[in-house]
């Protein structure tokens, strides 16, 4: 699943792309992308509308029209190209939805390997009050993102970090790979209890996710499976990955082999000398 720093750079693409072209003609072929709207609701207000600009919330992406918002979550495997009318960079029949626009050869399309994707249409403005966004928590960048925040959020929990992590009511736009990695470079073990960690835990784990996601921001994101960009273009931040996929190899600290474990149900890397449980 694309996590931040996979949906920032998709965004980063679709503002280079789209930003600034009016929609002239809207077509979906798989109605269940959508969610509480209909083909014909969308067809009918999406043209004519302006794609004023494109946000990432978390591992939302948020189109912003001239009366709407689009929201998209590309879930395990969605991606958004924008190519020619008749060039398909991806087999035909994963194309779930097709945007034209005015004075343009190219249309932008939304393909789905799994078809999890999602696309919801709301009133401007309106988008932060949706159930499924107004529960989540702090991006790291984000101001309310302090250490007081975080400890405050799981130091009267028993859950382990690594699944606390993941709650996106937490801390937003974390997954798998990333938490792997930020847990790595905090030194903390993944089943530490989240009561046990301290305010000073909590100020490194958001100092080392604001500089892992940063970084894979500037790398194009990580591209283990499938995450592409555009036309097959693929990130390079798996190049930088400290534990994650590295189960049996030396860590690059110590030399201990990783160590792979399942924390809820999560492939989870980590190194068993660098990242200790607390002797509580």
């Amino acid at each position: 699943m694309p996590e931040l720093p996979e949906v920032r750079v998709v965004v980063n693409y679709l503002n280079q792309n789209v930003k600034g072209k009016v929609i002239s003609a809207v077509r979906v072929f798989y109605n269940r992308l959508l969610v509480e709207t209909s083909v014909l609701d969308l067809k009918d207000k999406l043209v004519n509308q302006q794609i004023e600009g494109v946000d990432a919330y978390g591992k939302y992406i948020i189109f912003h029209l001239t009366n709407y918002e689009m929201i998209s979550h590309l879930r395990m495997e969605g991606k958004w190209i924008f190519e020619s009318d008749n060039f398909f960079s991806y087999p035909q029949d994963l194309v779930e939805a097709e945007i034209e626009f005015e004075h343009e050869a190219k249309v932008l399309r939304y393909y789905d390997f799994r078809r999890f994707g999602t696309l919801q249409l709301v009133a401007k403005n309106q988008w932060k009050t949706l159930p499924a966004i107004a529960k989540l928590g702090y991006e790291p960048f984000d101001k309310g993102a302090s250490a007081d925040y975080l400890f405050t959020k799981v130091h009267s929990s028993s859950r382990a970090i690594k699944t606390l992590l993941l709650d996106q009511t937490i801390l937003l736009g974390l997954g798998n790979i990333y938490v792997n990695e930020v847990l790595f470079q905090a030194k903390i073990h993944p089943l530490e209890s989240g009561k046990n960690l301290t305010l000073q835990d909590c100020a490194l784990i958001l100092q080392v996710s604001k500089e892992i996601l940063g970084k894979s921001i500037e790398e194009g994101g990580t591209t283990i499976h499938s995450f592409m960009v555009g036309n097959h273009q693929s990130g390079h931040y798996q190049k930088y990955l400290q534990v994650h996929g590295r189960e049996n190899l030396p860590c690059f600290v110590c030399g201990t082999k990783i160590k792979k474990i399942n924390v809820n149900g999560r492939g989870t890397y980590y190194c068993s000398w660098c990242q200790k449980l607390k002797k509580i």
